[in-house]
Parts: C-alpha cells; structure tokens; sequence
C-alpha cells in the first residue's frame, strides 16, 4: 500500500515541523509559515497536519510540534520574567510567589540559564518583601506617570534598538544568502511582529500622558517621534499581510495621532525575548550589536541614546 502523499498545500509547513530547532530562528519559521496557513490560531490547529502525514513522519512531526509548542511557551515566560526584573518595575510579591513554581517549571527547560533568570527574580522577590523598591515610583511621578506608564516608555525604548540591531544583522545575512530582498528572508514575519509591537508601544506614548518624558527623553521629543512612527507604519503596512494590518477605525486613530507625512527636512531623532537563544538578556543586545552589519536598512534604522 503506497504512503500518503502530504498535500502540496502544506508542503511548506511540513518541511518547517520537520527541521524545526528549539532555537528563535527555528521557532520564527514555524510560526511564520503555520500562520500563513492557519492564522491566528495555529497553536490550535497545527496539531491537525497529522491526519495529512506519511504514517513514516508522523512520530517526528508530532515530537517536534510538542516541542515548538513548549519552546514558545517557555519564551514567554522567560519574557514576562525578564519584565519582572526591569529595576523599574515593582513587583506584587503576592502574584510573584503564587506563580514561581510554574515559570520555574518552564524556565528549567533552558537550564542553567533558566535557573540563573529565577534565582535573580528570588532575590528581587526577597528584596521587596523586606524593603519595597521605590525608585520606579520616584522617577515615574517626577514625570506624573505610573510605574506601568514608565514601563510602556521604557519597554518601547528597548524594541526600538533591539529592532534596529535585528534589522542591521539580518541586512547581513541577506548579502551572504545571495543579495536576497529584506522581505524575502525566511523569519521576515518575525520582523513584522516587531514592528506590530514597536507601533502598538509607540502610539500608546503619544498620548498625553507621556508628553513630559517623551519631551525629555526621547531625543527631538514628540515631532521627532511622530516621525519614526509613521516611518515604521509606512514600512509595516508595505509588507504586513492583510490579517495583520489593523481596522478602519484603528487607523483612524492612528491618522489623527501622526497627522500627516513628515517634512523631508524635519530633523530626525535617534533614540537608544526575545532572548537570542534564551541566554542572559543583559548579553543578547551584545551579541546583537558584534554581529551588526553595514547593509540597506528599513525606514528607522539609526541608533541613539535616550
């Protein structure tokens, strides 16, 4: 009896499973192309790929979608955890303690690196529970924010370098594959969910709230920030998919917040894990900075201080 054919279909997304590596890389193109099959809910449906596999494949494909599941799930936690340990952020001791069992239970699957992330969030659990930090509550109302306000600003801050230091490594990785286009890199769509993160944190610190700080510390202050967002809206929605791009009213909103395209002559302002293979986030933008290279670059590209 002749083995099932996978359809052609899925082809793309069954080469993927198969080569998949519990690295960020290997999870990207998981993700990109289970997307471009089953959209939003492929965690939910990928499983659904098996009744398609050669009865030869069927083991691995399953052993791999378990582990790309578990390897994105962990991630996120490892994320929420390097959250966590922003100086900035004060902790609910409370909600920490109840939680720790279960992010050391997904972060002992990156082994010492992953006991080293919880050991740093005991002390930090330790600390607080003897004395409150209150530094994050000092300089957030010294700019009338709260300290999830100066997160959101702070967290914006640090997508934007690390999306200009992606941008820079994979611009060189396109000239060693042959001069391939930026949007034609396989783990592009990890690109765009940057992107979609740095637009959603941008437009949130355009509201007035955030007018001081914004004044402050982003430097060229708020036309200076307009104006890289509507870079970046202009590069995002060249290349995002349909599902990706936001509603009418959204976009609305978005209008009204950028008003309209920059001048050409209006000065630019440059500003200042997802942990490249789960190691220490102290040492990724490290990493990320040796291995820039000097290619083109999408609209954004320049580094600054805050």
């Amino acid at each position: 009896m002749a083995e099932k054919e996978i359809p052609e279909a899925l082809s793309s997304l069954f080469e993927a499973v198969l080569a998949y590596q519990d690295t960020q890389e290997g999870l990207g193109r998981l993700r990109s192309v289970a997307q471009s099959v089953f959209g939003d809910r492929w965690r939910e449906q990928i499983g659904g790929i098996l009744s398609d596999c050669p009865e030869s494949q069927q083991a691995k494909v399953k052993s791999n979608i378990d582990r790309a599941l578990t390897y994105e799930k962990a991630g996120s936690v490892w994320a929420e955890v390097s959250r966590m340990l922003d100086p900035r952020r004060q902790l609910d001791a409370a909600q920490v303690k109840a939680r720790l069992p279960e992010m050391q239970r997904w972060l002992s699957i990156f082994g010492k690196a992953g006991q080293d992330l919880v050991a740093r969030l005991q002390a930090k659990l330790a600390q607080t529970e003897s004395a409150p930090a209150t530094g994050g509550s000092v300089v957030a109302s010294n700019y009338g924010l709260t300290v999830e306000q100066l997160w959101n600003f702070d967290h914006f801050m640090r997508l934007k370098t690390y999306y200009d230091q992606t941008i820079s490594r994979t611009s060189a990785r396109c000239v060693h594959l042959g001069g391939l286009e930026l949007s034609q890199y396989p783990y592009f769509g990890y690109i765009l969910d940057l992107l979609d993160e740095i637009l959603t944190f941008g437009m949130e610190i355009l509201t007035p709230p955030y007018a001081k700080i914004v004044q402050e510390r982003y430097k060229g202050g708020e036309p200076a920030l307009k104006k890289i967002l509507r870079e970046f809206k202009a590069e995002f929605e060249s290349n995002a998919p349909p599902e990706m791009l936001a509603e009418e009213d959204d976009m609305d909103d978005v209008k009204n917040r950028l008003g309209s395209l920059a001048d050409k002559n209006e000065d630019e302002g440059d500003i200042g894990p997802a942990p490249d293979g789960f190691e220490s986030p102290d040492s990724q933008q490290e990493q990320s900075a040796q291995s820039a290279g000097q290619s083109q670059q999408p609209a954004g590209q320049e580094q600054g201080g805050q």
